[in-house]
């Protein structure tokens, strides 16, 4: 037996369907207008070249820290996470992107009967169509959340990205760092020791009292107890750099000295303010939430009007053998529900204007940051020049106090002070050498440097 339906309606319902498939509730997204200063605070130049654009591997010079920083980038677990969450983001798009196909299920199931009953036995194969149609873009507007939460999902991968190359980065001139004041250091206690040794030859010759010899004494173990500090300072940014590349902790192999790292000659003008805003990642990944946040308004606006669902199946019976077939199509409009569908819009439309204050409060916290960063290097710059100054200063007074001491015009003490200030202002300058270079990365990564 062959039961049909008249084709007529199923016609109607096909019509329908393409005529209000261009149909989609909701704001379309808008860029908000951001004003932006052509030029950054403390910025030299209005030129439009920016550090940025320079790829990290032609920022540095040092080949043992781009081998890490390539290690990094591939072991690194926070990377890892990031990328996992792309997938999920890529198919949580693939699972909204099908629901705006029709889906098609089937089934085969057999019948036994009592023996002696002509036909006992039966089998049916069943295939079955269920579509929800797209009336108002409820379906769209959630693959373009979905979209956008994907595009998000790889800024946020590049965010750590970069974040990840300034950690890098950062530890291993940290390193370079402590064996410089190391070296200084044990420079130092070779010092000290000679002079200790100078106030015991003169206690033995009667030129020297004990005293002298004590506050030499004191002096020396004085810097000696500095080489253990920094030698677990060491060991223990070794052990943070290491956990930086997802290795266990080991010893870090050194390159180039602390003040060749960086190619200056490429250290260009930051740029213009509006930039930030198409290659900061962080900013990208707001502005994809707040296109997300915009397109739920119309999923939320969606659900307070009617939707249309259509379901056919087709099928064959054995034994008798038939064929039958059906269409239908459902409308289901919602009545009451207690303000709750309205309430839902009304949230949805808090929440994008939640996401919009914060994505302007990102634009503004970048800004910041970039300022912060051009007055830093600026300064810094200043400080090395004055420090350095500094230390050929007290050079000077310690070796003018040793001669005046031997000869006899000067006390032990005034030596003492002389090289007290000698070993600090050496201490200070390799650390204002070291913060100027961190500066520079940092100015790097605030501009959103590595976004190629």
């Amino acid at each position: 037996m062959i039961r049909r339906y008249s084709r007529i309606p199923l016609l109607l319902i096909v019509l329908t369907v393409f005529l209000a498939a261009g149909c989609k509730v909701g704001p379309n997204y808008k860029r908000p207008v951001v004003k932006t200063d052509s030029l950054f605070r403390f910025a030299d130049s209005g030129d439009t070249l920016s550090i940025a654009n320079i790829e990290w591997v032609k920022l540095f010079k040092d080949t043992v820290l781009k081998q890490m920083i390539d290690i990094g980038l591939k072991n690194n677990y926070d990377i890892r996470i990031a990328f996992s969450r792309i997938e999920q983001a890529r198919a949580n798009f693939k699972i909204e992107r099908g629901k705006q196909w029709p889906s098609l299920s089937a089934q085969a199931q057999a019948g036994y009967q009592e023996p002696g009953t002509p036909g006992n036995t039966n089998y049916t194969a069943i295939a079955a169509v269920s579509w929800e149609v797209d009336l108002w873009g409820k379906l769209r507007r959630s693959k373009e959340a979905a979209r956008a939460n994907l595009f998000g999902q790889v800024a946020y991968q590049q965010a750590v990205r970069i974040a990840l190359i300034n950690n890098i980065v950062g530890s291993y001139f940290n390193l370079l760092e402590y064996d410089n004041q190391l070296r200084i250091v044990q420079e130092n206690i070779i010092i000290r020791q000679q002079s200790l040794n100078l106030v015991k030859a003169k206690l033995i010759a009667g030129t020297a009292s004990g005293l002298v010899v004590a506050q030499a004494e004191a002096e020396l173990a004085l810097a000696q107890t500095e080489v253990p500090k920094l030698q677990m300072q060491v060991g223990q940014e070794e052990n943070f750099l290491s956990t930086l590349l997802g290795e266990s902790p080991h010893a870090i192999q050194r390159g180039r000295a602390m003040l060749d790292q960086i190619i200056y000659p490429e250290i260009k003008t930051p740029g213009i303010a509006s930039d930030l805003i198409i290659r900061r990642p962080d900013i990208i990944m707001a502005e994809q939430t707040l296109v997300a946040a915009n397109a739920n308004i119309g999923v939320a606006r969606a659900m307070m009007l009617p939707s249309l669902s259509i379901s056919g199946g087709i099928g064959a019976v054995f034994n008798p053998t038939a064929l039958a077939y059906n269409a239908l199509a459902g409308l289901v409009a919602p009545i009451f529900a207690g303000g709750q569908l309205r309430a839902g819009v009304k949230k949805a439309q808090a929440y994008n204007q939640e996401i919009l204050y914060t994505y302007l409060q990102t634009i503004n916290k970048s800004l910041k940051e970039v300022s912060d960063a051009l007055l830093a290097v600026q300064k810094q710059r200043e400080i090395v020049v004055s420090q350095q100054t500094t230390v050929n200063a007290a050079q000077t007074a310690f070796d003018l106090s040793n001669q005046l001491y031997n000869a006899g015009y000067a006390s032990y003490l005034d030596v003492i002070q002389a090289q007290s200030m000698l070993f600090s202002s050496q201490i200070n300058l390799s650390l204002a050498q070291s913060n100027e270079l961190i500066y520079i990365v940092t100015l790097y990564t605030a501009l959103g440097g590595g976004w190629k």
